[in-house]
């Protein structure tokens, strides 16, 4: 098909396609023109874009077979870190409960994922969105929690039940309150609080930080699935910018999960930095 033939076909004319064209990319149309057939051409444009989009979400949202035990096999999955090949697991980076009214006193690198089994678009750890929820769980599980790739900071490909039974407890009665949801945005940013601001935090308030949002797994006797940070030789700036996610190399095939600013304020990011710099 020629090009703009799609366009012509809409209209009963091609003074009427050459017009829409005009309105459609913001240019003048000129008066006296009958806008009867012009406005249901346009009208046909729209509808068509609409139904692209829903064939688009459609097979983004597609279905997945579910089978017998895999919402309690999800919900195994995403709490422990029995089955992972790195000690992480889901929780430690998302709660699967609503945090304003049942919070457990933890600010985890990213938003819970209670009531977002349909959201309309997920985010992946590096900061681009995808609408299918199977993607975005294979994605983080392939950055933190699979056997790692040698010289990758990232994981074989996931076992695709483990994708699903992920998947069949966030879409799961238990987590579900509503069939369609906005997507959550992370204030990711690019850059940290400056030399001078960095020696300006308090490690006493440090410390309550460090215990809600890292002590989970940078544990003090090197148990954790993360390292200690006992007398860890980093200086200020590199530790703000590990929490940022900014130029951070990794360990052992693992990058530590970046901390947006709605979960660490820039307040909150040099206290952590004192406490831990001093440790």
């Amino acid at each position: 098909m020629k090009k703009s033939a799609w366009f012509n076909a809409l209209f009963d004319s091609r003074k009427d396609a050459k017009i829409a064209k005009k309105i459609f990319f913001g240019r003048e149309v000129a008066p006296g023109v009958d806008m009867r057939n012009l406005f249901t051409g346009i009208s046909a444009i729209a509808f068509a874009l609409g139904l692209g989009l829903a064939a688009y979400q459609a097979q983004a949202q597609r279905e997945v077979s579910f089978q017998p035990g895999d919402e309690a096999a999800g919900k195994r999955l995403f709490r422990s870190a029995e089955w992972t090949a790195t000690g992480l697991t889901c929780i430690h980076c998302h709660s699967d409960f609503n945090e304003k009214r049942t919070p457990d006193g933890q600010v985890r690198p990213a938003s819970s994922l209670y009531n977002s089994g349909f959201r309309t678009l997920y985010n992946r750890w590096n900061r681009s969105t995808t609408p299918d929820l199977q993607e975005a769980i294979q994605a983080c599980m392939v950055r933190w929690l699979t056997e790692r790739e040698e010289g990758k900071n990232a994981g074989k490909p996931p076992a695709p039940h483990h994708v699903r039974q992920v998947m069949a407890y966030l879409r799961s009665s238990e987590m579900v309150v509503e069939s369609k949801v906005k997507p959550l945005e992370p204030m990711w940013v690019d850059g940290i609080p400056g030399d001078r601001l960095l020696t300006m935090g308090d490690p006493v308030v440090g410390v309550r930080i460090f215990r809600r949002s890292c002590a989970t797994c940078h544990v003090d006797d090197g148990s954790g699935p993360a390292p200690s940070l006992v007398r860890n030789g980093y200086s200020r700036y590199q530790i703000a910018k590990k929490l940022r996610g900014i130029d951070n190399p990794g360990l052992k095939g693992l990058v530590m999960p970046a901390f947006p600013l709605d979960r660490l304020s820039d307040r909150e990011l040099i206290n952590v930095v004192a406490y831990v710099f001093e440790k």
